[in-house]
């Protein structure tokens, strides 16, 4: 076997640290609520999808609710019945919710999920009847619901894919259309299976294990001899000819991958096509886990080709007799990128902040519009202009070429940069060590090109971290490690320590480590300076480069400047990214990188900044000459002292933050905030709070309150990895006034109360 996975060593080590017991060890309940809390975690943020609704059907044994998602308002798409996993045990319609989404998207058809009857106390056949009459009831309402009944599919994944199995046996025997395809993901298909190896093999207690299907078996079924029923264990079915095409998929490291695989293997005896497919390195539970493993994205994509070709949709391919469609591409043939949740996270909540403008938005982390005045920009280029000419006795043809045409690939305010970071930052640069950006983004992502050359190379970041950095990492391929901030708060040093001897150990070169000094997005803690020289001494016993990102360093509460890494570095060991939004003009879009590191070569030594100039060139070409203009009179006007010109604009935000910081322990006195479990960080400084809240505190809660108390925040556990921060949220106080600030936590608070009032129910909410 190959070893397991670098990503699931990461999850099963967080489990071991986090003393997380088995499911199979808990009370229902709780296994019940710690399952889809998992799940949602592990799946990150749901994809956008163009609908959701919701129907009850009659059932077997009562009302049943079919919830469907649809990937356009288009009538006559073909649709998934998808059948959520969780022993028959544990499970509901919000287990499949991220996995249904991105099905949808994927595969170009509706998802169909229903609310099936779970164990113990609806023992089997219950969930079985209960899918076959979901399924039964899609057939039959298809045109009202504008589905092609022609074009019908059941998939799931474990227990999920059980069902699926079994509803397909049932359906063979059903009047009306054929299915077209069954997806079984790491499906259950023989009760008790004697001599498989990896059911033998699977005694982590870490991981989904033989005594997690024991536990699940022994809920599900009402006597043992039920097991020998092909309705439970479709592997004994007698006969498997005439059911439709599968899509097996199976986990290396699952005690149900034999059983899995043989069911593949019994199909094809039974001249049934079969797609089968093991992941290596994998276990149990990994296809839904889209913001945790690579492999679960890769897998979707699978499986959602595979349906588009069973719905005659093909896979990036016309069907036969007809000419491919240029303009009409499948996101699975794209860069895997695109299919990451990571990408679709700020989408999501820019569409929340637009369904909801007159929420208060907790959310943006932008500077605030009324510290600007538009009289500067033309005040600022002036400036410059008049510098070009009176200092650098340029004359009009050189000033004009200056200005109009593309420019230096390396920028040419690079002088005024390193003057205004020696006086503000005491950082000595030269100034053709300096590279300037579109953006600090534009400097993350020729930084991570530039130092990460192989699949092996990876990045160091803080957990958790800001998203524009495992942005570009994921753009890029390169592998993040996540490393825990310290009970102090900031990026720990021995944290970092230990993570690169691990990394080391697996084989794997750590290139870098990413952090943001001060007041980090997201969640507004800051390294001491006897840890910033700690890091230091870390990085240099390692070998390692520090990347140093800190764009909110002039906004301290106290007002007094820290000490930045780069001011530190006496060995080159610091990459310097910083940007002019927060303190100068956001809309000009103007960041730089300090990369005075050598590089030798064949023909000789240059400067890292060199280097990453020519990334740049086959990038961006060159930075926007006029925002280099009067981002240089800015600091021209300023006389290179930003730190002071900012001054009005500290005491806003300090101010800001206080306001926040009163509000909350206002609207959550002590004796309160210990009845519902509410907490939150003391940043000192920056724009960024992290209140930790009694419940999940995802996209749904997070919609929830937009739509009925009028305020938004940020969910942090897209900030998150490696996993995490499932109940805290982010509130960002900078583009706020104080009334606003005051106001938006009052509702906060109203929402707080209001789910802890519904006794730890879910919290509800639908989005599309």
């Amino acid at each position: 076997m190959a070893p397991l996975h670098p990503q699931w060593q990461r999850l099963r080590e967080a489990r071991a640290r986090a003393g997380t017991p088995p499911l199979y060890t808990l009370p229902l309940d709780r296994a019940r609520a710690d399952d889809l809390a998992a799940l949602r975690s592990a799946g990150g943020t749901p994809e956008p999808v163009a609908r959701v609704e919701e129907s009850v059907i009659p059932g077997p044994g009562g009302p049943l609710t079919v919830r469907l998602y649809r990937p356009a308002t288009t009538p006559g798409l073909p649709v998934l019945l998808y059948l959520y996993g969780g022993g028959w045990t544990l499970g509901c319609l919000d287990t499949a919710d991220g996995v249904s989404r991105g099905l949808a998207n994927a595969a170009g058809c509706v998802v169909a999920t229903v609310g099936y009857r779970l164990a113990p106390e609806h023992p089997f056949p219950a969930a079985v009847h209960d899918s076959h009459a979901a399924l039964r009831w899609l057939y039959a309402n298809a045109a009202r619901l504008g589905l092609d009944a022609t074009r019908v599919a059941v998939g799931g994944d474990s227990a999920g894919g059980n069902l699926a199995a079994a509803v397909a046996l049932l359906r063979r025997d059903d009047p009306g259309p054929r299915l077209r395809h069954q997806l079984l993901v790491y499906p259950n298909t023989d009760y008790r299976p004697p001599g498989a190896p990896s059911a033998q093999d699977g005694e982590d207690s870490l991981l989904f294990n033989r005594h997690s299907v024991d536990w699940y078996w022994s809920h599900y079924l009402a006597a043992p001899e039920d097991g020998a029923d092909p309705l439970a264990s479709p592997l004994r079915a007698a006969d498997l000819s005439g059911l439709p095409p599968a899509t097996v998929i199976t986990a290396e490291y699952d005690p149900l991958r034999d059983e899995g695989e043989r069911y593949a293997e019994r199909l094809r005896a039974a001249a049934v096509p079969v797609s089968l497919h093991r992941f290596t390195g994998m276990a149990h539970g990994f296809f839904t886990m889209t913001a945790t493993f690579d492999d679960a994205r890769a897998a979707q994509r699978l499986a959602a080709r595979r349906l588009r070709e069973a719905f005659g949709e093909g896979s990036g391919h016309a069907p036969a007799g007809e000419e491919p469609d240029p303009g009409e591409l499948l996101l699975d043939d794209l860069h895997g990128s695109l299919s990451d949740p990571l990408l679709d996270r700020m989408t999501f909540l820019n569409e929340a902040t637009l369904r909801y403008p007159d929420a208060v938005s907790f959310a943006p982390g932008r500077p605030y519009e009324g510290l600007f005045d538009p009289a500067e920009v033309p005040a600022a280029l002036e400036a410059y202009l008049t510098h070009l000419r009176e200092t650098e006795g340029l004359g009009p043809d050189a000033v004009r070429e200056r200005l109009f045409q593309y420019g230096r690939t390396k920028g040419f305010i690079n002088d005024l940069i390193a003057r205004q970071l020696h006086a503000d930052e005491k950082i000595v640069a030269d100034p053709e060590a300096i590279v300037v950006t579109a953006g600090a983004q534009e400097g993350m992502l020729l930084v991570l090109r530039a130092l990460c050359a192989g699949p092996d190379d990876v990045l160091l970041v803080a957990s958790p971290c800001y998203v524009g950095i495992t942005g570009a990492a994921r753009l890029l391929d390169v592998t993040v490690v996540p490393v825990p901030e310290s009970a102090d708060g900031g990026l720990d040093p021995e944290a970092v320590a230990v993570a690169v001897r691990e990394q080391r150990a697996a084989g794997r070169r750590p290139r870098a480590c990413y952090v943001v000094p001060d007041f980090a997005n997201p969640s507004g803690a800051s390294l001491s300076v006897p840890a910033r020289r700690r890091l230091l001494e870390v990085a240099a016993e390692a070998g390692l480069l520090v990347v140093e990102d800190d764009p909110y360093g002039f906004f301290a509460l106290d007002g007094q400047p820290r000490p930045t890494l780069k001011a530190l570095d006496t060995g080159r060991q610091v990459i310097h990214i910083g940007s002019y939004a927060k303190t100068c003009l956001p809309g000009a879009r103007i960041g730089y990188v300090v990369a005075d590191q050598r590089v030798r070569g064949p023909h000789g030594t240059t400067a890292l900044a060199d280097e990453l100039a020519k990334l740049k060139s086959m990038t961006t070409v060159n930075t926007s000459a006029v925002s280099q203009a009067v981002i240089g009179g800015m600091l021209l006007r300023c006389d290179f002292r930003l730190r002071e010109a900012n001054k009005d604009a500290g005491a806003f935000y300090a101010s800001n933050l206080r306001t926040l910081l009163d509000a909350l322990e206002s609207a959550f006195p002590a004796d309160r905030r210990h009845h519902h479990g509410v907490s939150w960080n003391l940043p000192e400084g920056g724009f960024f709070v992290v209140v930790t809240l009694p419940f999940a505190a995802d996209e749904r809660a997070m919609e929830r309150c937009a739509r009925e108390y009028g305020v938004l925040w940020t969910p942090m556990s897209g900030f998150h990895p490696a996993g995490g921060g499932e109940r805290t949220a982010r509130l960002s106080c900078s583009y706020l006034t104080p009334a606003h600030i005051r106001d938006g936590v009052r509702r906060l608070a109203a929402f707080v109360a209001a789910v802890a009032a519904e006794e730890g129910g879910p919290v509800s909410g639908s989005a599309g």
